[in-house]
């Protein structure tokens, strides 16, 4: 049995509406959780459009999308949200932030399992969990840690000073 070429355009547009989806649900809006058909389904696609034949081998493709994700969802809102926020807000937020981000690093290296699997090995690049997690450092870690540093000297000062902290860390 032949299998039908997923194109680049046909099979991308699918696994962004599952990771629209995931984004949705991570920042907590109205959306239906992931059935074990939905989550069949976008690693599938991953496999078939990795397995294929060159020129429809589209692996190299596929892991320059998974970075990008994580570096679109991060300047268009993570950084955003802790912009807005000083202090004591700024360091919940992050903390929220990292939390939400540690999901959609599961999340998304599962659906994109394949890769690690072959891809990523016979060419000794970062794994999904690796360049997910670096994201954070290199995108929001990197961008906010001066602030969050002047934030938790803030919290500590008040400690001493006697002041009651909020309890959400």
């Amino acid at each position: 049995m032949k299998h039908q070429v997923i194109e680049w355009e046909q099979g991308w547009s699918y696994m962004q509406a599952g990771i629209t989806k995931l984004k949705r649900i991570i920042q907590g809006l109205p959306e239906p959780q992931f059935s074990s058909e939905d989550y069949m389904m976008l690693y599938a696609t991953v496999y078939n459009m990795r397995t294929q034949n060159p020129p429809y081998d589209y692996s190299q493709q596929l892991y320059d999308k998974y970075r990008e994700t994580f570096q679109d969802y991060i300047t268009s809102t993570v950084l955003p949200s802790l912009k807005e926020k000083r202090g004591e807000f700024m360091l919940q937020e992050f903390v929220k932030s990292w939390t939400n981000h540690k999901v959609m690093v599961r999340w998304l290296s599962r659906f994109f399992h394949y890769l690690d699997r072959y891809f990523i090995a016979d060419r000794s690049l970062a794994n999904l969990d690796e360049v997910g997690l670096n994201s954070f450092r290199d995108f929001v870690y990197r961008e906010t840690k001066v602030d969050a540093r002047v934030a938790v000297i803030g919290l500590i000062n008040k400690e001493r000073e006697g002041r009651k902290l909020t309890e959400t860390y």
